[in-house]
């Protein structure tokens, strides 16, 4: 101790830092080694964070899957975020290894120019990016084989889709692992499954559903729906004839499980000039009727709060305003406590309609997805011929009341044939070539209680709706801004029993809305309005005036107005000044609130930690301070 004392301080300090630095040296190799994986995630929706529903689907596995990863270090130097990004889906990756208990097996292949590796990462599918000039491709996909060679491949990573990245590796271990899919029976009216202006391709919600589910379609004359279905999926059902209606009436009586999407007015179905009033409305009105549903298929519901700006065309003059037909609902819309809707984000919906039950209805309803009491049901006419945005918002008047647009039904029904099955049309044709089919005996109530989902619109499964697709190299790449699709599948899921996909979806969407200032934005609207409508009614007053007016000299083409008229005139004109300086003033307060609001957020978002380091930072130089003072005082 004594020697210690009378040391150098210099050669002291010297000696104390390379003892540090050889700790620091130790203490780095040691974490590389055995702290890999850990990780603290502070992103809002932890995105870096593996999920319950991951790990359970990787618990599941039966089989090897082999995790092929191709990556070009040259296109990492080249483009720093893809770099980076690899890094990101390279320690996930590892990850899933880890918990897999050896189940899964990650491979990291460098594919240089004219080598194997390169001719195989093309045989897999994966997409090559140019790197230069000369025509070097650099390569950044995954393709994932199972025990029995079947093969999934991510044909390139995109940076765009990093907050959806734990949901495609998941997906692809569990179609890997599980290859026998639920069954779903699909009844629709829509091209959902072959669209002309696709080129007779699926819609893009399809290949969500397809990639999880076995889908099988129910043609319009079926008389039984298959026993093997395990969910009956029903969007946009324009049922014609009486014996499919009955089939699915009889499913359900079996215990059969719904999804059902309707909808007052469907603004993506093709409508021919003859098509009459209400056509694009669903219908299945029969079988709600019986079992104590309410959907008014001529009411669509207007949201003030979740309305989307839209610029439209009316008349030949451009109309700037809030679609009340269109709306994005937020988690505060959405049921946070139902396993199909509390993670979801955000749902976007077109001219949607409302769900209630009827006085006396046997059933249960707990609502999914809600509007705000700012909304009221409309007329669906509004929305059907030529759209109009600004007339609508004219009209517009709070309910004051939340209305259901998603709901979930539960409980006893009874059959909406009381007496069996309908008799066959006399007008069908008759076709030798069919056998008639057997019908199961008839049930007049359900052996289980009902167990429904149903979504009050169908615009939502189109793809400009919840999808936006950009071009890279050629290839289209695809990203959710809306949980639409995920709405879909995870009904169908928990209505089929799967569960482990479904707190995967939604996590991190690119819709990130600013409640606070469309609020602002909205009240400040709502004043303009009033004050837009006061002024075309003083507009409407004074040609109703000039029209009476006396004039002289028409065939001149003059108009003379008496004096009474032109003070008339000039008042007016002194009104319609001060009107628009009151625009002009609700416009300024408008922008002067929400640039408060922002510089407030600034400082919240770049001054508040340092603040808080700060703060911290004195508090222990103080404790410090008198620590060393009572040391001196006690020595």
């Amino acid at each position: 101790m004594q020697a210690l004392e009378n040391m150098d301080r210099k050669k002291l300090t010297i000696a104390g830092m390379v003892v540090a630095a050889i700790f620091l040296f130790f203490v780095n190799i040691w974490s590389s080694l055995e702290l890999r994986t850990a990780q603290l995630d502070l992103t809002e929706n932890k995105l870096f964070t593996l999920s319950e529903g991951t790990k359970e689907i990787i618990k599941t596995i039966d089989e090897p899957i082999t995790f092929r990863l191709y990556y070009s270090p040259t296109f990492g130097e080249i483009s720093p975020p893809h770099g980076n990004y690899f890094k990101r889906v390279r320690e996930l990756l590892e990850h899933f290894t880890e918990i897999s208990d050896g189940k899964i097996e990650l491979k990291i292949i460098n594919p240089v120019s004219f080598s194997v590796e390169e001719d195989e990462a093309v045989k897999f599918g994966i997409q090559g990016v140019p790197l230069d000039q000369s025509g070097e491709l650099g390569y950044f996909g995954m393709a994932a084989v199972n025990s029995t060679d079947d093969r999934k491949t991510i044909a390139f990573f995109n940076p765009q889709r990093e907050q959806f990245l734990e949901y495609d590796l998941t997906r692809l271990v569990f179609e890997l692992a599980q290859p026998k899919k639920k069954k779903v029976g699909l009844v629709t009216s829509l091209l959902i499954e072959a669209d002309p202006l696709l080129q007779y391709k699926p819609w893009p919600i399809m290949d969500q559903v397809t990639q999880f589910f076995d889908v099988k379609t129910i043609e319009s004359d079926a008389k039984v729906i298959d026993a093997d279905i395990d969910v009956l999926l029903l969007i946009h059902p324009k049922i014609i004839n009486e014996s499919l209606t009955y089939a699915i009436d009889q499913f359900v009586m079996r215990g059969g499980r719904l999804l059902v999407f309707i909808d007052p007015q469907n603004e993506t179905a093709r409508m021919t000039p003859q098509s009459p009033p209400g056509a694009g409305s669903s219908e299945i009105k029969k079988l709600f009727d019986t079992w104590g549903i309410d959907f008014d298929e001529d009411k669509f519901v207007g949201d003030r709060t979740r309305a989307i700006r839209v610029q439209a065309q009316v008349k030949g003059r451009d109309v700037i305003a809030d679609y009340l037909s269109w709306g994005i609902y937020d988690k505060r819309a959405l049921n946070d406590e139902d396993v199909v809707t509390g993670q979801l984000s955000a749902i976007s919906l077109a001219s949607a309609g409302t769900l209630a039950l009827k006085k006396g209805s046997t059933l249960k309803m707990l609502p999914m997805l809600q509007t705000s009491k700012i909304a009221q049901r409309m007329d669906a006419k509004l929305v059907r011929g030529e759209i109009n945005p600004e007339a609508i918002l004219k009209q517009f008047k709070s309910e004051n009341k939340s209305f259901t647009i998603a709901a979930r039904f539960s409980g006893p029904v009874k059959s909406a044939y009381p007496d069996g099955p309908p008799k066959p049309e006399k007008d069908a044709k008759k076709d030798d070539a069919k056998k008639p089919v057997k019908l199961p005996a008839h049930l007049n109530s359900s052996k289980v209680d009902l167990n429904m989902i149903v979504m009050a619109d169908t615009d939502l499964l189109t793809s400009r709706f919840w999808l936006q697709q950009q071009e890279f190299f050629g290839k289209k790449i695809s990203s959710p801004v809306s949980n639409n699709a995920d709405f879909l599948v995870n009904s169908l899921e928990n209505l089929g029993g799967s569960q482990a996909l479904i707190s995967l979806r939604s996590r991190g969407l690119s819709i990130r809305p600013f409640h606070t200032i469309q609020d602002l934005k909205n009240s400040a609207e709502d004043k303009y309005r009033k004050t837009e409508q006061q002024l075309t009614g003083k507009l409407k007053e004074l040609q109703d005036k000039l029209q009476g007016l006396n004039t002289k000299g028409k065939g001149k083409g003059k108009v003379i107005l008496t004096s009474a008229q032109q003070k008339a005139f000039e008042q007016f004109r002194s009104e319609m000044l001060t009107v628009r300086k009151q625009l002009r003033d609700v416009q300024l307060s408008l922008r002067r609130d929400i640039e408060q609001l922002g510089t407030k957020l600034k400082i919240l978002n770049i001054w508040t930690m340092p603040l808080v380091i700060a703060v911290l930072a004195i508090i222990l130089a103080i404790l410090r301070r008198r620590r060393y003072s009572q040391q001196i005082a006690q020595g």
